[in-house]
């Protein structure tokens, strides 16, 4: 009897067989299922990519007007990108707006109502990933910063926290430095979500409404000047 108990426990403590020490192989083990999801989501991106960059797609000709309007959003999203994420003197995108908003017999009201929309919604996006990934993109972007820029954000931002990120949103105060500034600093996410896009909504609604119940046309004053000045 005790030589079979002993059996029975042999048998539910399996013995492996122990590596030695100058065997430096690993064994890793991956799950099929672990590979499906990054698979999927990278035919996916590939897939939109090519639909939207390439315009000879069958959707081009099922649905011409609406893959138009497509690759101007993605347009709209690169220029926010580029606005968001690198320290320029003019904002890119800024100038796209102004355009737009400029434009007021080509564009309506309601177009108008949903770029600026838009707009708030990708620059909050792209806030947000500088807001997380702070290290890695102030190393990238923010080596030629100039120090008295980066000590006023670090100043307002210790400050008045997100209080002062809103004020960094909506006015021409150096929007991208307060972004890597937050991140830094961690503030508190939630907020710093609701100050950029309620500082960006206010600009932008306010350059609108200013442009088109006064009428003017900035894309032709500019024009005009330049011609006065070049010939």
């Amino acid at each position: 009897m005790e030589t079979n108990k002993n059996r029975i426990r042999r048998q539910k403590h399996p013995r492996y067989l122990a590596s030695g020490k100058k065997d430096n192989l690993r064994q890793i083990t991956l799950k099929e299922e672990s590979l499906y999801k990054p698979l999927l989501i990278t035919f996916l991106l590939f897939l939109f990519a090519m639909v939207i960059i390439f315009p000879t797609s069958i959707f081009d000709e099922m649905i011409p007007e609406a893959m138009s309007f497509l690759r101007r959003l993605v347009g709209w999203m690169s220029l926010s990108a580029t606005a968001t994420l690198l320290i320029l003197p003019i904002s890119v995108f800024d100038v796209e707006l102004i355009r737009i908003f400029s434009s007021i017999d080509v564009y309506t009201d309601l177009y108008v109502a949903f770029v600026v929309l838009f707009a708030v919604f990708s620059d909050t996006l792209f806030a947000f990933v500088g807001y997380r990934f702070t290290k890695t993109l102030r190393r990238l972007f923010a080596r030629k910063a100039k120090k008295s820029d980066i000590q006023k954000s670090n100043d307002k931002l210790q400050k008045y926290g997100n209080l002062g990120m809103f004020f960094f949103a909506c006015t021409p105060l150096p929007f991208t430095l307060a972004i890597y500034t937050a991140g830094a600093v961690r503030l508190k996410r939630k907020w710093f979500l609701i100050a950029v896009a309620s500082g960006r909504f206010v600009k932008y609604a306010a350059i609108s409404l200013f442009i088109r119940i006064f009428g003017i046309n900035l894309v032709e004053i500019g024009q005009n000047l330049f011609s006065s000045i070049f010939g």
